[in-house]
C-alpha cells in the first residue's frame, strides 16, 4: 500500500511541495499516514510542509509520532542539502540549536556496518559544523575524509560523496576545495536537466556558499530558488530559522530578501 501509493502521487504531491501550495501537500501527505501510519517518507515530507510553510518546529516534530526512524536515504533526489545529510528529524533540534541533542541521537550507528559508520559521521560533522565546534570535530572531520576521498576515487560523480566532502572540507578549514566540490556537485545535474534536484543541488551550494566567505553568491542563488518551483528546499520561513544561514543572516542582501514576500506566482 505505501509503495503503490507513494508511486502513484511522488509527481503531484512533489509539485504542491514544490510550488509552496502548502495546504494541498499537508492534505496529501497527511492521507499518506492515515493510510499508513509508519510510512517515514511521508512523515518526513510533512514535517518539511510545515517548516517551510510557517517554521513549526513542534508541528513538524509531531508529524513524527509514531513513525519508526528511517534506517537509508530515500530517495536518492532529496540530498544535496545539510538537513537531509543530518537527517530532517535529528534537524528540528538543530533548528532550535539544540545541538547536544542531535549529536546525541547520533552516538550510536544504526548498524555494524560501514556504510552505516560513513552515515554516522556525516550526520555528526555536519551538525559539529553548524554548531560552531569544528575544532572538537577535527578527528571525525579527518576520518570522514579520508572515507570520502577513498569513495569519490572511485565513483567520481556521487552525488552523495561530493556533498558530504564539501561540508568535511568546511569543517576542516578548506574553504576552496568546499566550493569547488559544491559547484562540481551542482554541475552534475542543473536545473536544465533537472528541474527538482538541480535546485536541491543549487540550494546545496548556497549553504557552502554562505559558510565560505561568498555571501554575495549565496544570496544570488536563494533569491533565485525563491521565485521557482523550489519550495521543497527554500522558503522565506525556513530561511528565517535555520542555522546553516547564521553566516550571511546580517548580510544586507540576506536581510532584503528576508523582508521580501514569495513571489506569488509560486503558488499557481
Amino acid at each position: 500500500m505505501r509503495v503503490r501509493f507513494f508511486r502513484s502521487s511522488i509527481f503531484r504531491i512533489g509539485r504542491y511541495l514544490q510550488l509552496r501550495r502548502w495546504s494541498d501537500a499537508e492534505h496529501e501527505f497527511t492521507g499518506a499516514l492515515a493510510l499508513d501510519p509508519h510510512f517515514a517518507l511521508a512523515a518526513r515530507y510533512l514535517a518539511r510542509t510545515y517548516i517551510n510553510s510557517t517554521g513549526d518546529i513542534q508541528r513538524a516534530r509531531r508529524a513524527f509520532e509514531g513513525v519508526p526512524a528511517e534506517s537509508k536515504r530515500y530517495p536518492d533526489t532529496d540530498w544535496g542539502v545539510i538537513a537531509v545529510m543530518v537527517d530532517e528529524r535529528v534537524y528540528l533540534d538543530v533548528l532550535e540549536k539544540h545541538f547536544a541533542d542531535a549529536l546525541k541521537a547520533w552516538d550510536v550507528a544504526s548498524s555494524n556496518t560501514p556504510e552505516a559508520r560513513l552515515r554516522q559521521l556525516e550526520a555528526r560533522v555536519g551538525i559539529q559544523v553548524l554548531a560552531g565546534q569544528s575544532a572538537v570535530a577535527k578527528s571525525e572531520c579527518e576520518q570522514l575524509r579520508a572515507l570520502l576521498e577513498a569513495r569519490l576515487a572511485e565513483r567520481r560523480e556521487d552525488r552523495d560523496s561530493l556533498t558530504a566532502l564539501a561540508w568535511t572540507y568546511v569543517c576542516l578549514g578548506r574553504s576552496s576545495d568546499a566550493l569547488r566540490l559544491a559547484r562540481q556537485a551542482a554541475d552534475l545535474l542543473p536545473i536544465e536537466k533537472d528541474a527538482i534536484v538541480g535546485r536541491i543541488l543549487l540550494a546545496g551550494l548556497a549553504e557552502i556558499e554562505a559558510r565560505t566567505g561568498k555571501p554575495d553568491e549565496a544570496v544570488k542563488i536563494l533569491r533565485q530558488l525563491i521565485t521557482a518551483p523550489a519550495g521543497g528546499v527554500v522558503s522565506i520561513a525556513r530561511l528565517k530559522i535555520d542555522p546553516v544561514w547564521d553566516p550571511v543572516r546580517n548580510d544586507p542582501g540576506f536581510q532584503k530578501l528576508l523582508s521580501e514576500p514569495e513571489s506569488a506566482t509560486v503558488y499557481k
